[in-house]
């Protein structure tokens, strides 16, 4: 009997959340699965939960690694995984009803799609449903999907085909912490079939500890201008107007990103340098220069000296057209 998905969870310690996220995987009607547990180091219980678990149901792979951090794992996971389609969880999350693993593989099968994406609900201190604006049910290539999309940064609302992450050589940078923002537009740019599902799927576990609560940290900017640099290579490459329009977008989203931490982490040795060296090496012309100077005399009128934002209208303005053309 062939494997139709492979789901790779990548574990360090979750004791307090893992039972409840391979319970929810356990109990799905599609029962051709396989579920590879990598984990990546734990100093807690999780591996003796895991080793509990794979021996009441043979489905269950583990693979032990020392700590190398999430990117590490899934490729762990990506290179043993022989299932149709790949599913990668966050090992304190879970899936909200039995059928959705049914419901993925057979939309995405009977479709031939590349990746299927669906909604999700947020749970912890607040628990709302999360619906992207992207339309559902319409098949379209991965860059078109990207144009009218504003979900695609997160790894576990995914469903993909894996013969055609293979056929892109798909692996994740494991040097660098964002890795989700740097490895998402590279998959989709390359996909041919591309849909999403309006069902609400999965349970996304807001907590105190995970990586995108821990405090900032010089190597988090590091990682920013990463993901900077990899877009920006992107954008160099493509020859749709459109799209360079999108990839444009995306690079001024985490240059301003990294600025406004630049300027509320100045304790931080070297942010600023760091900050301009990505800024001045990245493949824009002196009027994108020159708006992001502008953006930049504009996040410190209002965040740092704390004035309106119609304090000085040309800056105003200036943004507002930038907006506009990106």
């Amino acid at each position: 009997m062939s494997t139709k998905v492979s789901v790779i969870i990548p574990i360090y310690n979750v004791e307090a959340y893992l039972q409840e996220c391979l319970d929810s995987i356990l109990i799905q009607d599609l029962s051709d699965i396989e579920i590879i547990c990598i984990n990546d180091g734990s100093t807690d219980n999780s591996l003796e939960i895991l080793q509990k678990y794979a021996v009441q149901d043979s489905r269950i792979i583990i693979i032990e690694q020392r700590n190398s951090g999430v990117s590490s794992a899934r490729n762990s996971g990506l290179k043993t995984a022989k299932g149709e389609y790949i599913f990668m969880p966050d090992s304190d999350d879970y899936l909200l009803s039995p059928n959705v693993l049914s419901l993925l593989y057979t939309t995405a099968s009977e479709q031939n799609l590349d990746i299927l994406s669906f909604n999700y609900r947020l749970v912890g201190n607040q628990e709302s449903d999360y619906l992207s604006k992207s339309k559902a049910n319409i098949i379209s290539n991965g860059k078109e999907f990207l144009l009218m999309s504003d979900n695609i940064v997160m790894v576990w609302n995914k469903f993909y085909k894996r013969d055609y992450l293979n056929s892109i050589h798909f692996l994740y940078n494991e040097a660098i912490i964002h890795e989700d923002d740097e490895a998402l537009p590279r998959l989709y740019i390359n996909a041919s079939r591309v849909s999403h599902l309006s069902n609400v799927l999965y349970a996304y576990r807001q907590r105190q500890n995970s990586i995108m609560t821990q405090k900032i940290s010089l190597k988090n900017f590091s990682a920013l201008a990463a993901v900077i640099v990899s877009h920006d290579i992107l954008f160099q490459k493509e020859p749709n107007y459109a799209f360079r329009r999108h990839l444009k977008k995306r690079i001024y989203d985490y240059l301003f990103r990294v600025y406004d931490l630049s300027l509320s982490n100045s304790e931080l040795p070297g942010v600023v340098d760091l900050y301009n060296e990505i800024k001045n090496n990245l493949s824009l012309s002196k009027l994108d220069l020159f708006l992001i100077k502008n953006d930049e005399k504009f996040i410190q009128y209002t965040q740092i000296n704390g004035k309106s934002k119609f304090t000085n209208p040309i800056i105003y303005m200036l943004r507002k057209l930038r907006k506009i053309l990106f």
